[in-house]
């Protein structure tokens, strides 16, 4: 859904530079996630050769 608005904006209603803000708004909230994920994957991930 946020895509497809990102996709309007930039090629429907022509505002390039919304869509490109919206754009850097989504690749940080990913990136936030992707570095929470891997930095808690240590306690929900378990690794059976490994020593506690």
């Amino acid at each position: 859904m946020y895509a497809m608005m990102i996709y309007q904006n930039a090629f429907k209603y022509f505002k390039m530079g919304y869509a490109s803000a919206m754009a850097w708004m989504l690749f940080a909230f990913v990136l936030g996630l992707t570095l929470l994920l891997f930095k808690t994957s240590g306690r929900w991930i378990y690794y059976e050769g490994e020593k506690s």
